[in-house]
């Protein structure tokens, strides 16, 4: 009598067994750097297409850092260029720039962040040789001027920042400057020359 009692249960284990061996449980990948990393897809070498990732390299679990990143890492996925290290960021708004010193390959910058300035700076990097310079010397940006929360002050964006000009060795670049005595926070269009290496 007793057994008869135990073959209901002892069917529905062997039934579980049976469906979790057809369909096992999938392990649960977490990447806790995703909700960080950015990326471009570009020719940033001048012959071949890569992505670039921008990701943070030490640790959100750090209580100190309370939960900001201050040292980044960009890197191509295919290895086509180096490896740079930014820091003295707790965030990087990261731009595809196209080419714009006319050498085949496309340039990229990123708008750095920090907790408690408006006041930040706008770098543009191209490859020579695999390695990262600067293509020019680093513009100020007020962060107000690419805000959209605030429309009424909003006089340009991240992704227009630089552009090409159309004299050789020229970059068309966006900064904020202050004006009249402090009244007006302007962004002011320029042109600059491309630093050579």
């Amino acid at each position: 009598m007793k057994t008869l009692r135990l073959l209901p249960i002892l069917f529905l284990l062997i039934a579980s067994f049976a469906c979790n061996q057809k369909n096992p449980v999938q392990k649960q990948v977490t990447d806790h750097l995703a909700q960080y990393r950015d990326t471009l897809v570009g020719n940033f070498n001048g012959s071949q297409i890569d992505t670039l990732f921008c990701e943070p390299l030490d640790s959100v679990s750090e209580p100190s850092y309370r939960g900001f990143h201050y040292l980044w890492r960009v890197f191509a996925k295919n290895g086509s260029v180096d490896d740079i290290e930014i820091d003295n960021t707790i965030g990087i708004h990261f731009v595809k720039e196209g080419d714009l010193d006319g050498d085949g390959a496309d340039e990229w910058g990123y708008v750095t962040e920090w907790e408690t300035s408006n006041w930040m700076m706008y770098k543009v990097y191209t490859y020579k040789n695999k390695q990262a310079a600067l293509l020019y010397k680093p513009m100020p940006i007020y962060i107000p001027h690419l805000d959209p929360a605030d429309n009424d002050f909003v006089t340009t964006s991240k992704d227009s920042l630089a552009s090409k000009s159309s004299t050789q060795g020229l970059v068309k670049v966006k900064f904020s400057d202050v004006r009249n005595d402090g009244e007006d926070f302007l962004i002011i269009d320029t042109i600059v020359p491309i630093l050579t290496r």
